[in-house]
């Protein structure tokens, strides 16, 4: 069971002065689904001018039950990273999609965020968002889907990328998924296989480490940055060596503000 309301107040470690008075938009639908209407918001730093378009960051939330992720763009720790993009001059974009359901799932989850993207970029005079400068950070087990999203065609619209804490490569717990799941389907959500097989590269990409995640969780970060290291692909990676997985919102020290306020700095670096 989940403590909601945990999940609600829980807000990320570190924090600037002032990113509370961010301009929000919320509840937008981006597509539907049967019944469903699937909706995002978007932050803006305060005082943005009505008709600017700023370069934009898409949250990829964490896979988590059905239920969660249809409010998980609410959660603290999202709100409160929707803030603090605003806060760097950034726009953000927080939004809700289908789960994955333990891997049985994945192009449907990976559909709302390919249409996410796509809602995004054709409404981008509208949401106030420069179409052709995004950056996808994904967070843990969100990240198959924003990988995919990130890597699959080299979109010369993504300019960086950001992955926490997230496993960078399924095949390597082929033993440990659901054999229905196809090696295909593995390979096709591994950001490994992108690093090791994409012509045109891929985008800057900054990784954060937890060094109290999983053992297989951390060896499959280690094999993508080595990988993409020898192919000379643009990647730069922190390492909390006490942090645990989420130390963003769990572990309140210094190191934790550090890899969070240095991502910040990343993606305003590859914005242009």
């Amino acid at each position: 069971m989940f403590d909601l309301d945990l999940l609600y107040r829980r807000r990320a470690v570190y924090s600037v002065p002032g990113m509370e008075d961010a301009q929000v938009r919320k509840d937008i639908t981006y597509k539907s689904v049967g019944d469903i209407d699937w909706k995002l918001d978007v932050y803006h730093p305060a005082g943005t001018a009505q008709g600017e378009r700023l370069p934009a960051v898409l949250l990829v939330h964490g896979d988590w039950p059905p239920d969660i992720l249809r409010i998980s763009k609410d959660l603290g720790v999202y709100v409160s990273m929707g803030q603090l993009v605003a806060s760097a001059g950034l726009a953000a974009v927080n939004f809700n999609h289908r789960s994955t359901e333990r891997l049985t799932k994945l192009y449907d989850a990976a559909g709302d965020v390919r249409d996410l993207i796509e809602y995004v970029r054709a409404n981008a005079g509208e949401l106030g968002i420069d179409g052709d400068r995004l950056c996808i950070w994904a967070f843990s087990a969100g990240m198959p889907v924003g990988m995919w999203a990130a890597m699959r065609d080299t979109p010369d619209y993504v300019r960086c990328i950001v992955a926490y804490y997230g496993i960078m490569d399924l095949q390597q717990f082929r033993a440990q998924i659901p054999a229905e799941i196809p090696d295909e389907h593995l390979r096709e959500f591994s950001a490994l296989h992108y690093a090791n097989n994409n012509a045109n590269g891929i985008a800057p990409t900054f990784i954060a480490k937890a060094g109290k995640d999983s053992r297989g969780l951390n060896e499959s970060i280690d094999r993508f940055v080595e990988a993409a290291r020898a192919k000379g692909l643009p990647v730069e990676m922190m390492l909390h060596e006490e942090g645990q997985h989420g130390f963003d919102t769990l572990d309140d020290d210094d190191r934790s503000r550090e890899i969070i306020k240095r991502t910040l700095a990343f993606i305003r670096e590859h914005m242009g």
